[in-house]
């Protein structure tokens, strides 16, 4: 905000002129404090401008203009504060104009506005969340596309390797092109820091980026943005050339403490030319993508923690959304988009993504149009989503104490069908989700139900936070064998208040054989140990398909410090293909991914699961950071397991 009162409004004082290029001054001092004195620099012949005699704390703008009077266009090439120094500085913009005008203006020591939180995937497939880079003192985000990033990289790899003890990350961030052809342009540039993928273009439009290689450096201790703009400039002339190196010059005065002199500097680059973005239309646009993308879980007895029901609702609830979608947590789908497709995905489109975040900068808008949430509710949600089950088998009555840490219980009950049944479908319903952390249930014979191990070699049927009850891929079923027993894994946790729980399982039969039996099964690791305040601690399981498959779904499990996790197939043959990539894994949101098309593996394949854990105190749910983690039950500890849903042909 620009305090008009100490306005330097003056207009004319200093004009020079040579080769054609005419500048001026249009400010003169206020209150004797200050002045905008410009020269033309010897060496490079453009305008060099002197900011003299500024009081400390002071803030201004250097502007300039092609033109003076009622229709110049006062464009801010440098906001400054000088702390009481002399500040100068060569006008590179300047280049090529033969008429040039300055001016400045004192601002107000306005509170910064506060930096938004995003997460974007890496070209690498790994997801980076900015407020989870605490470890470090700075984050470096410059914005590029493929076309100028090997330019980007020439100027930001001196930086990295200067500032690599020093706590400093540097991202670049590409809003512009595909992920293949960014992952392409990486490896040909040789590029070692991280190319963050932008696809939705959220991001660069929260960041304000307009040009390439514009730069915004963030401090992790506050959160607020040090310097934003140009990485540097140059004004060239026989000889050694004049650099401005605007960024390095920020991060030095900001590492040592001392106060960032430059804090901003017109980007020179090439526009990045976003596409435009209309206001959407709250009734043809918003509501859809609601009813379609969330209120599947934001209904009346669902789990989201608030219903959807007008425009008034989704509005208290605007800032909320729009931080969901730029950090990538709601929808909750986590899974790499270059992997799949899937079915069962959920995931914003980049039209819906950005449609969602413009809506809300622009006040979420309401429109004259009826108000499609209100006029169409939600269905509020029912005890079964896929129907009445065949038949429901509850476990005996569970008391929950008030607090403490309870043990797993196993409950061992019978199949009370006499026949073998086929099933296209088994659910678990918790009694009490308060306290029911997960539920698993073990089919089988006593020899059978050795062999799952308590879980990590497989499940019947289970619950896990998020997950969704849905039938078995088309063409399959699980058989549940006369005389089997039924064991429940029951997890719970406690929740302040002495209460009980019983959970049942639903069963819904197969009108016919299917073709093939559905096997869930399991890549698990028990023998770990991650080490106090790791960030990112990396697991590998794996386990063999014995036969010719078809692999149809997947599930990462892993408890509070799970970070990410990758399933690949490792065929006969040595190569390998990525067929799940989870970049940021969500313990509340523990999803069984279905491929839209089954994927065919040969006989020895392995499915290699390579998990993440962030040990660290940046973890937001980490229980404890200070302490080395190893395998274990409760939510405290740490599991990697990689659950997997596949047939024989």
């Amino acid at each position: 905000m620009k305090d008009s009162s100490q306005f330097l409004r003056a207009h004319a004082a200093v004009a020079a002129a040579t080769a054609g290029l005419m500048f001026a001054s249009v400010a003169t001092p206020v209150l004797g404090a200050e002045s905008l004195a410009p020269s033309l620099d010897p060496n490079c012949g453009l305008p060099r401008l002197l900011l003299r005699g500024s009081a400390p704390g002071t803030r201004y703008a250097v502007q300039s203009s092609d033109q003076v009077g009622p229709n110049a266009n006062w464009q801010t090439v440098l906001e400054v504060s000088p702390e009481g120094q002399d500040l100068s500085w060569i006008d590179a913009g300047a280049n090529g104009r033969s008429h040039h005008f300055y001016r400045v203006d004192r601002l107000a020591a306005d509170v910064p506005p506060p930096v938004d939180n995003f997460a974007l995937v890496d070209h690498a497939g790994v997801k980076h969340e900015v407020f989870r880079e605490g470890g470090s003192k700075a984050v470096v985000l410059i914005f590029t596309d493929n076309a100028h990033l090997a330019t980007g990289w020439a100027a930001l790899k001196p930086l990295q390797a200067k500032y690599a003890g020093s706590g400093v990350q540097f991202w670049l961030i590409n809003p512009r092109d595909s992920r293949a052809d960014l992952a392409k342009a990486v490896a040909a540039g040789g590029i070692s820091a991280p190319v963050l993928h932008d696809r939705a273009q959220v991001v660069s439009r929260a960041y304000r980026a307009s040009a390439s290689l514009e730069a915004v450096a963030i401090s992790t201790a506050t959160w607020d943005i040090i310097y934003r703009g140009a990485v540097g400039d140059t004004c060239d002339f026989p000889g050694a050339p004049v650099e401005q190196a605007y960024l390095d010059q920020s991060l030095s005065q900001f590492l040592a403490d001392r106060p960032v002199l430059i804090q901003s500097a017109a980007p020179r680059g090439d526009a990045l030319n976003l596409p435009t973005i209309t206001t959407p239309s709250y009734a043809r646009d918003i509501a859809p993508i609601l009813q379609s993308k969330c209120v599947t879980c934001h209904r009346n007895g669902d789990i989201g923690s608030w219903s959807m029901t007008s425009h008034e609702v989704v509005t208290n609830y605007a800032a909320s959304i729009r931080n969901d979608v730029l950090t990538g947590r709601m929808p909750p789908w986590h899974a790499d988009p270059i992997t799949g497709p899937f079915s069962n995905d959920q995931s914003l489109s980049t039209d819906e993504a950005a449609k969602l975040v413009a809506w809300v900068e622009a006040g979420t808008p309401r429109g004259t149009e009826a108000d499609p949430l209100f006029t169409n509710p939600p269905t509020p949600a029912v005890e079964w989503p896929l129907g009445k089950p065949d038949l429901v088998i509850p476990i005996p009555n569970q008391s929950i104490p008030a607090t403490g840490v309870v043990d797993y219980r196993y409950l061992i009950l019978s199949n009370p069908l006499k026949t073998n049944v086929w099933l296209r479908a088994a659910a678990v319903r918790p009694g009490n989700r308060q306290v029911v952390h997960h539920a698993l249930v073990f089919a089988g014979s006593f020899s059978d139900l050795t062999k799952l191990q308590g879980g990590l070699g497989g499940y019947f049927a289970g619950y896990v936070p998020g997950m969704f009850d849905t039938e078995f891929p088309a063409g399959t079923g699980k058989l549940l064998k006369a005389g089997s027993l039924l064991v429940f894994q029951m997890h719970y946790t406690t929740s302040g208040t002495a209460t009980t729980d019983q959970t049942q399982l639903g069963l819904y039969f197969a009108k016919s054989t299917p073709a093939k039996e559905l096997v869930t099964s399991a890549a698990a690791d028990t023998k770990f140990l991650i080490p106090p305040g790791a960030p990112d601690h990396e697991v590998v399981a794996e386990t063999t398909i014995a036969k010719n498959s078809l692999v149809y779904e997947m599930s990462p499990h892993m408890h509070l410090r799970g970070r990410r996790m990758r399933f690949e197939a490792v065929y006969p043959d040595g190569s390998k293909e990525t067929i799940l990539n989870v970049p940021g894994y969500e313990f509340a949101w523990q999803t069984l991914f279905r491929l839209a098309t089954p994927k065919r593996v040969p006989a020895g394949t392995k499915i290699r699961v390579t998990g993440g854990f962030d040990n660290s105190q940046w973890n937001p749910w980490n229980p404890n950071p200070t302490e080395a983690v190893a395998f274990g039950e409760q939510t405290f500890e740490e599991m990697m397991i990689g659950y997997l849903n596949y047939a024989a042909e």
